[in-house]
C-alpha cells in the first residue's frame, strides 16, 4: 500500500492544502527549502511552547528562525509562500510535515 509521506502521519486540510500545492512529497520545493521550511518549523514548535500559541506564526518564526541572519537576502521566496500558507498551523500539524519531510528525505536517499 502506498502512501504519500506528507499525509502519512496526520491528515488534515491545512497539510491537504499543502500537497497539492508542491506535491505528494513537496517535490515541488528544492532541497534547500525543504531544509529551510524544517529549520522553520522546529523553531515554531519550540516557541509554541514558550510563548502564548495564539500570538505567534509561522512567518514569525520564519523571521525569528537562527539562518535568516546568514541567508538573508538569499532566502528562497517560495519559503515565505510556504509559510504564510501554513499559518493557524498547530504543534501535531507541524510535527506531522517534520516527519514527512524527514522520512521522504531519507527516501529519496535510499531510492
Amino acid at each position: 500500500m502506498s502512501r504519500n509521506l506528507v499525509t502519512y502521519y496526520g491528515q488534515t486540510n491545512r497539510i491537504d492544502s499543502l500537497v497539492e500545492k508542491y506535491g505528494s512529497y513537496l517535490e515541488q520545493l528544492d532541497r534547500e527549502t525543504k531544509l529551510l521550511l524544517r529549520m522553520t518549523l522546529t523553531h515554531y514548535v519550540f516557541m509554541q511552547q514558550q510563548c502564548n500559541p495564539d500570538n505567534y506564526t509561522v512567518l514569525e518564526a520564519l523571521s525569528d528562525a537562527l539562518f535568516v541572519r546568514f541567508i538573508c537576502e538569499d532566502m528562497p521566496k517560495v519559503l515565505k509562500e510556504v509559510c504564510t500558507g501554513l499559518q493557524g498551523l498547530t504543534v501535531d500539524e507541524t510535527e506531522s510535515i517534520l516527519d514527512a519531510l524527514n522520512n521522504s528525505q531519507f527516501a529519496i536517499r535510499n531510492s
